[in-house]
């Protein structure tokens, strides 16, 4: 019985011994190709996990795994792996990419300050999206645009905010290309909006 039982288990144990071979070659020759990289960014260490499972051969592929026809649904667990093996194989390097992700996060918490403006509600212009137009005590007139849901749309959705009514709307500034003046223009984006009234 103890026979039959090795028997049975030895195929097990040799394929999880093949798998943790083929994830410690995707290791090294991806931290291999991280090395040269210059930009140390998620997109890079993906493009060189890619890299390297195509220096694999189709058997190794197989055993992990991975098909190549289906790359997008196959490659997130393959990727974990290959993540902690060069956490193993090229903790260094390993390091540099964590330190750029923590300094990219950063620069996005700041990047998200927002403005806030009051005014009464001019009109709602509609195109490709639509535009707000406010005008506030001092006859200042300022549009901004909604792109996206945002704080409080449904008051906007479903019309609980009309022409007069005065409201305070918090936006962000962002650049997007104009192709009728190709060029970038700045753009007011809303990111919330209050009922003052």
């Amino acid at each position: 019985m103890k026979k039959l039982l090795i028997v049975l288990l030895f195929p097990t144990v040799l394929f999880a011994q093949k798998k943790s071979e083929v994830y410690k070659k995707l290791a090294t020759l991806t931290c291999e190709c991280a090395s040269k990289k210059t930009d140390k960014s998620d997109m890079s260490l993906g493009l060189c996990i890619f890299e390297s499972l195509d220096k694999i051969n189709a058997k190794e592929q197989k055993v992990i795994g991975y098909n190549p026809d289906k790359k997008i649904e196959t490659v997130e667990k393959v990727a974990e792996q290959v993540g902690v093996e060069m956490a193993l194989t090229c903790p260094d390097i390993m390091t540099a990419y964590s330190a750029t992700d923590e300094v990219s996060e950063e620069e996005v918490v700041e990047d998200t300050t927002y403005i806030t403006f009051t005014g009464v509600l001019e009109e709602i212009k509609s195109s490709e999206f639509n535009t707000i137009v406010l005008v506030n005590d001092a006859k200042e007139k300022k549009e901004f645009i909604w792109l996206f849901p945002f704080d409080n749309d449904a008051m906007f959705v479903k019309g609980k905010i009309s022409k007069g009514d005065k409201i305070e709307l918090e936006y962000r500034e962002q650049s997007f290309f104009d192709p009728k003046k190709k060029e970038y223009r700045n753009y007011n984006e809303i990111t919330g909006v209050k009922f003052l009234n």
